[in-house]
């Protein structure tokens, strides 16, 4: 360690100004880790954020002849120049990092760690032996978490090109899985996971067989539900086509066989009598309005033959299993994510821990801001997946290109979001990331040009109070 300047007047237990010694300016930078050797005792660990230049002759605004000797074209006097940080507290360091609870002395001397110096261990201490990633700038210094915290859920957040995918498949799966965590990823668009895994971990969504509930909600939607004004305004056809659903003869069948089936079960129940007029010619009608509208891809999507048991029961021999979500539509995705996490508050609802990181890409298509249809539900499920997995061994880790808004997921959802990692915002969510990092002394700006691959590390799983700059190797 090297010393770096001293600390200012009007200092307090959370953050102070760092005065810069000669020189230091040119060297020292922004989310630098410090450490202030108090001289009302203790060894305080600091981040280094919000720099600032001031030279008394170069004020704006105002007459001076500093000001008119520069505009002449003359060099300014750095006489009167000073550079300081804004110096943010992590803890004091003793056997671990503890909160700090004694205002920093005005004139204690500041220390600038080195590469040699790794500042990680104090956060670590003996207890944490889990990583991610490395402290920005310095590759040697491993980021510990607290694994203890895995199930209280994650969320990362970048705008496209900022590495979210990255980061997922190169350092959380890896710590999910060192952890004693199995994986179940849900790749949106067959894309960010799937090209980069064996074949024995992937499985195709058509693959998958949709639970009875899912089924109906699903054939609904695609035969316009039958022209009744909602799923849950139930009509003679929607019951129909539940006790066909929920009689399970369809399973096995091929999409022709599916069909003749189909039609001959749904109106034997509609109209036995071969009526032409009254009730049940009507529900005929509807039904076989709703039924040209059934594609053979729609039908293909329904005749999956991996239940949920299965598809848990290769997460469990492989250790991780991604979902290869491409060439089907939302709702079809979402369908398959409903069959999955209904399966899961089962077995959470009978008191069996899951030891199960869920990871679902591009959040916002299943827990939007303002949800409505089957995102409704798909929302209401993962915070039920989310209240019920921190007490049965369940991550749910949800990766979003916005934090809140449009762009981002519902409110209540990402409260149950206990860390999460903020990597290149997108300048619609400059509010919501000043909400969420201004109080650490980062300007939400700073985010606005974050490179690829950066992110900010914060919440339950950090070892450090407040947010820590990370990246990391792409491979």
């Amino acid at each position: 360690m090297r010393p770096i300047g001293i600390i200012a007047s009007e200092s307090s237990e959370n953050e102070a100004r760092v005065i810069l010694n000669q020189s230091e300016e040119k060297r020292v930078k922004v989310e630098d880790l410090v450490l202030v050797d108090n001289r009302n005792e203790g060894k305080i660990l600091a981040v280094l954020r919000r720099g600032r230049g001031i030279n008394e002759n170069l004020k704006a605004g105002g007459y001076n002849p500093g000001v008119a000797y520069a505009r002449a074209g003359g060099p300014p006097s750095t006489a009167k120049e000073t550079y300081d940080f804004t110096l943010s507290v992590i803890g004091e360091v003793k056997d671990s990092i503890q909160q700090n609870k004694k205002i920093l002395a005005p004139g204690s001397m500041v220390y600038l760690f080195e590469d040699k110096d790794d500042p990680m261990r104090y956060l670590a201490g003996t207890a944490h032996k889990h990583t991610i990633g490395y402290y920005e700038g310095h590759p040697t210094w491993r980021v510990p978490v607290n694994e203890a915290f895995i199930p209280y859920h994650i969320g990362v957040f970048a705008s496209t090109g900022g590495g979210k995918s990255y980061l997922t498949r190169l350092q959380l799966i890896p710590m999910f899985l060192n952890a004693g965590f199995d994986v179940l990823v849900l790749d949106w668009k067959g894309r960010d996971y799937a090209p980069y895994f064996k074949k024995q971990n992937v499985i195709s969504i058509s693959e998958i067989a949709l639970d009875q509930e899912t089924v109906v909600s699903y054939l609904c939607k695609k035969m316009g539900n039958f022209g009744y004004l909602s799923q849950q305004a139930k009509g003679t056809v929607t019951q129909a086509l539940e006790e066909f659903v929920y009689s399970e003869s369809w399973r096995g069948l091929s999409v022709n066989e599916f069909r003749k089936v189909f039609y001959t079960s749904m109106i034997q129940a509609l109209n036995p009598r071969n009526l032409t007029s009254g009730k049940s010619f009507e529900d005929q009608q509807r039904f076989e309005r709703g039924y040209r509208r059934l594609r053979d891809s729609d039908i293909q999507n329904i005749l999956g033959t991996l239940t949920a048991n299965d598809i848990l029961q290769l997460v469990r021999e492989r250790k991780i299993i991604v979902i290869d979500m491409k060439k089907t539509g939302r709702d079809e995705k979402l369908s398959v994510f409903l069959t999955l996490a209904r399966y899961l508050m089962d077995l959470m609802q009978n008191d069996e821990d899951l030891n199960l990181a869920l990871v679902i890409d591009e959040g916002p298509q299943y827990c939007p801001f303002n949800p409505d249809s089957i995102q409704k539900e798909t929302t209401d499920m993962i915070i039920d997946l989310c209240a019920l997995g921190r007490s049965h061994k369940l991550c749910v880790c949800i990766l979003s290109q916005g934090m809140a808004g449009e762009i981002g997921i519902n409110a209540a959802v990402r409260r149950n979001l206990n860390t999460q990692f903020v990597g290149k915002i997108h300048p619609l969510d400059i509010n919501e990331a000043g909400n969420w990092l201004s109080p650490f002394n980062i300007d939400p700006k700073f985010l606005l040009s974050l490179p690829p691959g950066h992110f900010y590390f914060m919440g339950n799983m950090n070892l450090s109070p407040i947010p820590l700059l990370i990246t990391f190797e792409v491979k």
